[in-house]
C-alpha cells in the first residue's frame, strides 16, 4: 500500500524524485532496526514523511503540534528511543526538517514504536 502511495505521489508531481528516494531509504532503515516488519507498518509515517519533506522545499509551513500533546510525547517512555531514530532519520533526508514537521514525526515514531 505505502508503495502505491508514494508512486501516486510522485507521478502526480506532489513528490519530487528525491522526497521519493528519501522515503525508500528511510523504510529501509526502519526494516533494518526492526522498527517496523513490513512496509505497510509504516504507512502512515512514511506518508507524512514525504508530504513533510516536500514542504520543506516549497517553504510550505504547518503549525506546531498541540503543547499538550507534545508534553505527552516527550513524557512517553520510547520517546527517547524515537528522537534517537529521528536524528538518523534525519540525517538522510535530502533537506533539513524545521522543527515543528519534526514534532509531528516524533509523535509516528513514538505511536510506531508502541504499537509494534
Amino acid at each position: 500500500m505505502i508503495q502505491e502511495k508514494l508512486t501516486i505521489l510522485r507521478e502526480n508531481n506532489v513528490i519530487n524524485d528525491s522526497v521519493y528516494d528519501y522515503a525508500q531509504e528511510v523504510l529501509k532503515f526502519m526494516k533494518a532496526q526492526n522498527i517496523i516488519n513490513n512496509e505497510d507498518e509504516a504507512d502512515t509515517f512514511i506518508t507524512h514523511l514525504a508530504m513533510a519533506t516536500a514542504r520543506q522545499y516549497t517553504e510550505e509551513t504547518i503549525n506546531s503540534v498541540d503543547q499538550m500533546i507534545n508534553e505527552q510525547i516527550k513524557a512517553d517512555q520510547k520517546y527517547d528511543e524515537a528522537l534517537k531514530y529521528w536524528n538518523e532519520i534525519a540525517a538522510l533526508a535530502p533537506i533539513p526538517f524545521r522543527e515543528n514537521e519534526a514534532e509531528y514525526l516524533h509523535l509516528h515514531l513514538v505511536t510506531l514504536l508502541n504499537n509494534y
